[in-house]
């Protein structure tokens, strides 16, 4: 039975989460640990309904930063997509709907929820206000100011992506719509988003990051495509407008012949000597840059080790000791480190250009660090200046940990749910992978898909009680596509090639009676 073999069952029983929840096979003893624990120790553990329905804190231990306390910006999408993947859709849309309770007519949310801390001051003037959320960050510059509006459009991205509930996305839009004007407000004129940094805050990068503009490009395009399934073509139309805005700008003004500039400063215009940085890795991941950019970029980042902070993915820059004091406007350099969300971008970046090789180097290296620490990471790993890093910040901070589930599966195992209810499954796998084998159950609302990727192709089921618009992309040597004519489907059923990808359609079928489908490349099965 198929069942069997591919997948691997835990029961668990976490202090606020009960489930039944099944991990992927993936061919790898220490990656298939790491995300058992990845899951069961941190994300899941960071569950707490006790605060209120949907909450989780950015740390396992329930604790660090404050226990109570919400950080929607950002981490909110990190532990978000970790946990629909873990199965966790009502937690997470409880949670969204929480975040919205703070959503302002301007269309600002809070980088913090700080419920304990309602209406104090807090430094260089700033309080928190009344309702308990930080709308404005203490460090001078106010960095993190774009960070919300992409993220709580992200997050309804992937929720209905996940729930495919269209009346529940009608009703909400308007707060997409809304947050979505708020980053327009920080978009000049000529399409350069400010904001200072985007997810760092020492250095601040003021007045506009890099990374900034790569994610806005994205957050914009998202929401045009949430509009436009709903019909709503004029909104859908501004917002792609305003994402090709910010893109010309960013490859025509921040490129600087072999690199992106990491952010624009009022006062020294673009900064660019700190070697590579997270605003390429960016660049690489969205899209954005032009092809005649990432044929001499990527080569680059791909032989670069630079980003390695001793043995952790992914440092903020390739040559952290040419920082200058004038760029940080607080004392400390918290952020001048390695970062599981620099770590997500880089993922991102070599999935789309398909090294395996190198993702898997990534994996591997948080995942022994995990081990090394009873599979627990800390918040950041600073560069010592000898070739090694220091850990700091909390020992259960849960952005390492949720943002290795998400590697595994958006470009690992290349999972993507897309908005018209089809899955697509595009691994970016070595050859051992296919060799062995692997695959996973998704089990999502109202339809499950279990498959096995080996050498010869595909297998599995699929219940649901509607038709799956399958794509996948079969193993092939050498780097070539594996054609349609070259792929026997049992049953026999029609398949479309698009690209890499070969689609195939399953048909409903009864849980207790799924729908039984297999790709074999080149010969009967």
């Amino acid at each position: 039975m198929i069942s069997r073999f591919i997948f691997v069952f835990c029961v668990l029983f976490v202090t606020t989460v009960s489930a039944h929840i099944s991990f992927p096979r993936l061919s790898d003893a220490l990656l298939e640990e790491t995300y058992c624990q990845a899951a069961t120790k941190n994300v899941l553990a960071a569950v707490n309904p006790a605060v209120f329905p949907g909450y989780w804190s950015v740390c396992a231990d329930g604790h660090g930063f404050g226990y109570g306390n919400s950080y929607p910006s950002l981490d909110g999408l990190q532990l978000a997509d970790a946990l629909l993947w873990l199965g966790q859709e009502e937690t997470v849309r409880l949670n969204w709907e929480y975040v919205r309770t703070f959503l302002r007519e301007d269309g600002s949310l809070p980088l913090a929820i700080l419920p304990a801390s309602a209406g104090q001051l807090l430094a260089n003037g700033i309080s928190v206000d009344s309702n308990g959320g930080l709308y404005t960050h203490w460090v001078i510059g106010n960095p993190l100011a774009a960070l919300a509006a992409p993220t709580f459009i992200a997050n309804t991205h992937i929720l209905f992506a996940y729930k495919q509930d269209r009346r529940w996305l009608e009703e909400r839009i308007e707060a997409v719509n809304r947050t979505a004007g708020q980053l327009m407000s920080l978009t000049t004129d000529e399409g350069r988003v400010r904001g200072a940094g985007y997810y760092v805050e020492r250095p601040t990068r003021i007045d506009s990051d890099g990374v900034t503009q790569t994610h806005a490009v994205n957050a914009f395009e998202q929401a045009a495509n949430l509009n436009r399934l709903l019909g709503r073509h004029d909104d859908a139309d501004r917002f792609s407008k305003q994402a090709q805005k910010i893109r010309q700008f960013f490859v025509e003004k921040f490129w600087q012949g072999s690199h992106f500039a990491e952010y624009y400063s009022p006062e020294k215009g673009f900064i660019f000597h700190h070697g590579l940085t997270d605003s390429d890795w960016g660049a690489i991941a969205f899209g954005v840059a032009t092809p005649e950019q990432k044929q001499i970029l990527f080569p680059r980042l791909a032989h670069e080790s630079g980003f390695y902070y001793g043995t952790m993915p992914a440092g903020i820059a390739t040559k952290p000791e040419t920082y200058e004091d004038w760029e940080f406007t607080h004392p400390d350099k918290h952020d001048l480190a390695a970062m599981g969300r620099v770590w997500y971008l880089m993922a991102h970046a070599l999935y789309r250009e398909n090294d395996a090789q190198n993702l898997l180097k990534s994996l591997h290296a948080v995942a022994n660090e995990g081990k090394k620490n009873d599979y627990y990471w800390r918040e950041r790993y600073h560069p010592d200046g000898k070739g090694s890093s220091i850990p700091a910040g909390p020992n259960t901070y849960c952005e390492y940990p949720a943002n290795f589930i998400r590697i595994v599966q958006r470009f690992l195992l290349g999972v993507e749910l897309r908005l018209d209810g089809s899955i697509i499954l595009a691994p970016l796998v070595v050859d051992a992978f296919w060799e062995s084998g692997f695959g996973q159950r998704l089990s999502l609302p109202n339809r499950e898909l279990a498959y096995r990727f080996d050498c010869k192709g595909i297998s599995g089921t699929y219940w649901g009680e509607q038709p799956l618009r399958l794509g996948v992309r079969l193993h092939a040597l050498g780097g070539n596509v594996v054609s349609a004519d070259s792929v026997v489907a049992t049953p026999l059923r029609p398949l479309a090639q698009e690209g890499e990808l070969l689609f195939i359609v399953l048909p409903p079928a009864k849980k207790h009676d799924p729908a039984w489908f297999q790709l074999n490349v080149g010969s009967s099965p």
